[in-house]
């Protein structure tokens, strides 16, 4: 057998020295890969807890609103048998200068005006009867600065007008249908269709204080003013002329721009017992579906005290309102009305009211 020299059995001791060493270093790498597999499943279902939990919480608040399980839809199905929810949709109010941003839900009978609370959840801004609502595109006598017709339309109710814009030209054309469908259906089921209107003219000269008209619920601004016209004997166009409506007991006189529907107006303001919104901010939360308490009698506004009475004013268009309100120009009163209704005393509402 051949012995090995010194240096070779130096070298072997080394090499075995060096495989002792490697295999020491490879346990602990085995075990360390171990310990590695044993904690890998424990930190990825805990990475999809997490991942789960915040996922889940992120959806709950980006979670589109579902109308029809909405306690507030329910509660207005609830309120009246046959009414009917049609449809909901996110859109922008605008007036003036201001736009919020509102959901609109649609019954048969009522339109509700809401704003997001928090996931799933509403807040009233506004109940509307469909029977009072009106359209028109006249956005630009609504509000400022740029809009988009393809989308929007003027949407309004006693007594504020509104420029309504919708994510798409499609579903805007679908929504200005069924609304204009649905005022349509229900004023058929106006009762009466026609009321006694008095109207009172300001700073006409030597005519007559005021005149009763007869006004029906198909009748607009416009249209009052050109009977009224007729009535008082007054030469010139409707558009030299502009009709104001005072229906509120602190609030000032609010012009009306043509579309709207004054037997509306009157209407909305009887029903509401006398508490009318006015200068562009209103539509509380209330019940539309009160009924006249006196037909007849309460059309005259006979069952409201006098200074709670709802009062439409003719006077000259000299100077468009919001041109007026700009320029600083408030017309000067000339005189007071009898039974303590200062209608003389006209002023021009402040501009930027506040959205619904």
């Amino acid at each position: 057998m051949e012995t090995m020299s010194p240096q070779q059995g130096s070298m072997a001791q080394t090499r075995s020295g060096s495989t002792g060493e490697g295999k020491v270093e490879n346990k602990k790498k085995m075990k360390t890969l171990a310990q590695r597999r044993q904690s890998a499943p424990s930190m990825v279902i805990s990475k999809a807890l997490t991942k789960s939990r915040s996922s889940s919480s992120r959806d709950n608040l980006l979670s589109p609103l579902r109308p029809e399980s909405c306690p507030l839809v329910q509660s207005l199905l609830l309120d009246r048998t046959g009414r009917v929810f049609l449809e909901h949709a996110q859109t922008q109010l605008k007036t003036g200068l201001q736009t919020q941003d509102r959901h609109l839900l649609l019954f048969t009978d009522t339109l509700l005006v809401a704003k997001t609370k928090s996931a799933g959840q509403l807040k009233v801004k506004s109940v509307v009867r469909v029977c009072e609502m009106w359209l028109s595109d006249c956005m630009e006598e609504v509000c400022e600065g740029s809009t988009s017709p393809e989308r929007s339309f003027v949407l309004g109710w006693p007594t504020c007008n509104y420029v309504v814009t919708f994510s798409s030209p499609d579903l805007k054309e679908k929504w200005l249908q069924l609304i204009q469908s649905r005022i349509s259906e229900e004023k058929e089921k106006d009762d009466p269709k026609t009321i006694p209107l008095k109207v009172f003219a300001k700073d006409m000269g030597n005519c007559a204080f005021a005149k009763t008209l007869a006004v029906s619920h198909g009748d607009t601004t416009t249209d009052v003013i050109r009977t009224a016209l007729l009535q008082f004997g007054i030469p010139g166009s409707v558009k030299d002329h502009q009709l104001w409506v005072s229906s509120s007991r602190d609030g000032p006189p609010y012009p009306l721009i043509g579309h709207e529907f004054p037997f509306s107006i009157k209407m909305s303001h009887i029903r509401d017992g006398g508490v009318g919104g006015v200068g562009g901010v209103g539509g509380g939360a209330r019940d539309p579906a009160s009924p006249s308490d006196c037909p007849g009698v309460l059309l005259l506004d006979q069952c409201l005290p006098p200074d709670t009475q709802c009062q439409f004013i003719l006077k000259p268009s000299r100077v468009a309102p919001h041109l007026a309100a700009l320029l600083g120009k408030t017309p000067t009163p000339s005189c007071s009305c009898p039974g303590g209704h200062d209608l003389c005393g006209v002023r021009v509402p402040e501009t930027g009211s506040e959205v619904i």
